[in-house]
């Protein structure tokens, strides 16, 4: 009813507080368009020409005014403690007790000292040098073993074939021999075999010779004139490391070395003949002397035989191994 009266009052209520007007205080906003309107309504009934418009904040409370004028602060955000009873507090605990464990480790790892150097003796030294210089020997030795080629191996000799099928014999018999005995039993009943069975174990043998050259070829073929020259060189180093026996693989393809002047004449002295009388070694001393008595004028046709020869291991070098040869030296006829 009070709200009726101040609508429906003139330019004289427009004066009144709205608050007043109302029996209990009301916090809603009045727009300045609704003011108006009801300054138009008062109008329409209370035509006079004395009257005032009054202005909105006038229309407007105090209270009213005072309530929403200003803007509403926000508000400032609290961290939410978990609830030590739900079940989310165990996996937090757990995430803060490993982020300061973190925390703890970084802090140790940056004020760690480093470790003080070992100070070896004399002796602890020479260990470690010879520890060193064995792990090299091991691993180069390994390396040279896989360069060596294996090629296939041959049965020719009839013997070995007879060994190997007397073996076979005493083994069948089931006589308990250690290995040892039983090779040497074997190797007696070989050697007594009658000349029967002998020729049978030589025309074996000769059969195996002739597969085992086929074999042999084939697998020669399959290996490029450098592979079976960098297998040699394995074998000369192995049996110089490890003092065994390393047979070079037997290649035709293989380009010879250059001879040296040297070389020239002591085969022309062994090919005369007026040191037959002589054993190899005492040819070897008095072919060194001769050639040591001669002058240059007489070792220049053995030096031009050394050049050609020279020129000639460098040109099969390249078109056999497909690279350069390394340098020959040129004063090995002196």
């Amino acid at each position: 009813m009070p709200l009726n009266l101040a609508r429906c009052g003139g330019g004289v209520l427009q004066h009144l507080q709205l608050s007043s007007a109302f029996s209990r205080p009301i916090r809603q906003a009045i727009s300045q368009s609704h003011v108006r309107c009801m300054s138009l309504a008062t109008l329409g009934r209370f035509s006079t020409p004395n009257v005032r418009y009054a202005p909105v904040s006038v229309a407007l409370s105090g209270r009213l005014t005072n309530g929403y004028a200003t803007a509403a602060t926000p508000k400032k955000r609290t961290t939410k403690k978990a609830d030590p009873e739900s079940p989310e507090a165990p996996k937090a605990k757990k995430v803060a007790s490993k982020a300061k464990k973190a925390k703890t480790t970084k802090s140790k790892k940056a004020t760690k000292k480093p470790r003080a150097k070992k100070v070896l003796t004399e002796e602890q030294k020479e260990a470690k040098k010879e520890a060193k210089i064995a792990s090299d020997q091991r691993k180069l030795v390994k390396e040279l073993k896989a360069a060596v080629l294996s090629p296939p191996k041959r049965l020719t000799n009839y013997f070995t074939l007879a060994m190997f099928a007397k073996l076979e014999e005493v083994k069948k018999e089931g006589k308990e021999l250690a290995a040892t005995d039983a090779f040497k039993e074997a190797a007696e009943r070989a050697k007594a075999m009658s000349d029967a069975e002998r020729k049978k174990f030589t025309d074996a043998a000769a059969a195996n010779k002739e597969a085992h050259q086929e074999e042999y070829e084939k697998w020669l073929n399959s290996h490029t004139p450098l592979e079976i020259k960098q297998a040699n060189m394995a074998r000369r180093r192995l049996a110089q490391i490890q003092n065994k026996k390393f047979f070079p693989i037997h290649d035709p393809r293989l380009v010879k070395r250059a001879k040296v002047g040297y070389l020239f004449y002591a085969e022309e002295r062994h090919q005369a003949g007026d040191l037959k009388h002589m054993t190899v070694p005492e040819r070897g001393v008095r072919i060194a002397e001769e050639w040591r008595g001669m002058t240059d004028a007489e070792k220049q046709k053995y030096v031009r035989l050394q050049e050609a020869d020279t020129e000639r291991y460098f040109r099969e070098y390249k078109e056999v191994y497909g690279e350069d040869a390394p340098n020959v030296g040129k004063n090995l006829s002196k």
